[in-house]
């Protein structure tokens, strides 16, 4: 899968703001609308496995004694998220974790397969 960045910090939107949270911004989106705040992950990104994904968030929620670090949020963004197909298991393994997993999309995308345990959030485009 492509990812254009991942890291920690505070949610800023929702009824989760204010919780620290670890993002996982995919790269791509077959949208190009206006006002987009992040079309620096349209292009490029770097090709990394889900399991490297896994790594990165187990390494961002760890406290510098080794133990886990409390962030039990996940976000799942981009771009848009369900461009990959990678989307899917990536999910799976960070609910298997015991992580709390929220995927934002433009709504443009059939949200159906993602697991029920996932939260959607749902950011309609219309047209112009």
């Amino acid at each position: 899968m492509f990812i254009t960045e991942i890291f920690k910090s505070i949610q800023g939107e929702g009824t989760r703001a204010g919780l620290p949270c670890i993002f996982v911004r995919l790269t791509g989106c077959n949208l190009r609308c206006t006002w987009c705040d992040t079309a620096y992950a349209f292009h490029g990104g770097q090709k990394v496995s889900v399991d490297e994904v896994m790594e990165r968030v187990e390494s961002l929620n760890r406290r510098p004694d080794g133990n886990a670090g409390g962030v039990s949020l996940v976000e799942l963004t981009g771009g848009e998220p369900l461009l990959q197909e990678e989307i899917y298991p990536l999910a799976e393994r960070l609910l298997a974790a015991g992580y709390t997993v929220m995927i934002e999309t433009g709504g443009e995308r059939f949200i159906g397969r993602l697991l029920k345990e996932v939260i959607k959030i749902v950011d309609v485009k219309c047209p112009d």
